[in-house]
């Protein structure tokens, strides 16, 4: 019988990292599951997914991401990882005008840097003969204008530009790297009120993400040995480079 793969996934207690968590559980995968504050939500899915059919074994990971410096220790006591999926993101509102060091800094860390140390950390505790995946959750926005609105959580979005080159390349042959740039998904709580259909509405294919379609390109880069430092965009047309009308 093939050994069961075990991936992990950051920021997984809710919301597309707990989708995740569902779907590659009940695909035969072992599970760690990372966490920030959401202990009971993270506990909860552990318990769920225990209970499947598949049996999946699933270890939780305290850790805060804002915090790069903190993560010597993460790998410690966790089962040897063959994927990881950089899930978790910070996601607030500022501007060229408004923003501070501070924002910036917490941006940077959660959506940049820590995924970079955990890249390290991941490769380092990959077993010899054993292929591994890193996958980054990107944004739409990594591939088209992003909107200064947002504006220290695009840069940190952005950063992801040059770097999935130099990470696949630095991770080869042992492991590929890659990206899956996501178009607007899930409504976020400070999400207005038909900010959906609107957006869908600008979109070429009018319309905008769902989680299976992350799903999707996540099991196609899992599948794929031969692909790395590429961007999957799953963002409805909005990466077009000619206009339309």
């Amino acid at each position: 019988m093939q050994p069961r793969p075990t991936t992990l996934i950051t920021g997984a207690a809710r919301r597309i990292g707990a989708a995740i968590a569902r779907h590659l559980a009940a695909h035969g995968h072992n599970l760690v599951l990372h966490y920030h504050r959401s202990k009971a939500e993270a506990e909860a899915l552990a318990d769920e997914l225990r209970a499947l059919t598949t049996k999946p074994t699933v270890t939780l990971v305290q850790a805060d991401l804002q915090k790069p410096d903190t993560l010597a220790d993460f790998w410690n006591g966790l089962p040897p990882v063959t994927a990881i999926i950089h899930n978790a993101s910070r996601y607030t509102r500022d501007t060229l005008a408004s923003f501070e060091s501070i924002d910036l800094r917490a941006h940077m860390a959660v959506n940049f840097v820590s995924p970079l140390i955990l890249s390290q950390g991941f490769m380092q505790q990959l077993p010899n003969y054993k292929r591994g995946n890193i996958i980054v959750l990107g944004d739409v926005s990594f591939n088209c204008t992003a909107t200064p609105e947002f504006y220290t959580y695009s840069i940190s979005k952005h950063s992801w530009r040059a770097a999935i080159d130099v990470l696949a390349a630095a991770c080869a042959p042992r492991a590929c790297a890659n990206i899956v740039a996501l178009a607007p998904t899930l409504p976020g709580v400070n999400d207005p009120e038909g900010m959906f259909e609107r957006l869908a509405k600008n979109s070429p294919l009018a319309r905008t993400g769902e989680v299976s379609e992350v799903l999707a390109a996540i099991d196609f880069l899992l599948r794929s040995p031969g692909v790395t430092g590429q961007t999957i965009g799953l963002g409805n047309g909005m990466a077009l480079a000619t206009a339309r009308p």
